[in-house]
């Protein structure tokens, strides 16, 4: 395969990948399965592989990319015209949509959003996450489901006192 045209092929893969993920929150949304370990972790890592991949298959490649380039917009757009890095921004838009529409999935169960509320929120967000993501935001205040929300993030972290204070941890003597 000519590697100007791996971006091309790679497109499909990430976006097959990518539709899994949505798919399986979309139908099983309340399943820790699908929307923790595959679309929440497992898709998201896997897309991760593939843009860890590209990343440096296409920095170099005509034309080049530089990280001077994130400064400006105009930047930007010149280092999208190499299309392996045109697909390294689509992926990472990608897994970064999949990530928050796993959280929103998440979150509606804990607070035990009707699905009926969640599904619009996850379909709009298939496309336009920034919208779904705003709806859900929407419906969660109407709701009082913010505050609910706020509870479970609020939980400290557990095992964070040093091993010696555990009683469930063996510790050498000194």
């Amino acid at each position: 395969m000519n590697i100007d045209s791996l971006p091309n092929s790679l497109y499909y893969v990430v976006m097959v990948l990518s539709t899994i993920g949505w798919l399986a929150l979309i139908v099983f949304p309340r399943s820790r399965w699908a929307n923790f370990w595959l679309a929440g972790l497992v898709l998201p890592l896997a897309l991760c592989l593939i843009y860890m991949y590209l990343v440096p298959t296409f920095w170099f490649r005509d034309p080049p990319a530089s990280l001077l380039q994130f400064l400006s917009l105009e930047g930007i757009s010149n280092m999208l015209r190499n299309r392996g890095m045109l697909l390294v921004a689509w992926t990472d838009l990608v897994i970064m949509d999949l990530v928050g529409a796993a959280w929103m999935t998440r979150k509606a169960a804990q607070i035990r959003m009707p699905y009926i509320y969640l599904l619009p929120c996850l379909l709009v967000g298939f496309v336009f996450i920034g919208y779904g993501f705003m709806l859900f935001a929407i419906i969660a205040a109407i709701g009082g489901g913010w505050s609910r929300i706020a509870e479970f993030e609020a939980q400290p972290p557990t095992n964070t006192e040093p091993a010696a204070a555990r009683p469930d941890v063996a510790t050498e003597p000194a």
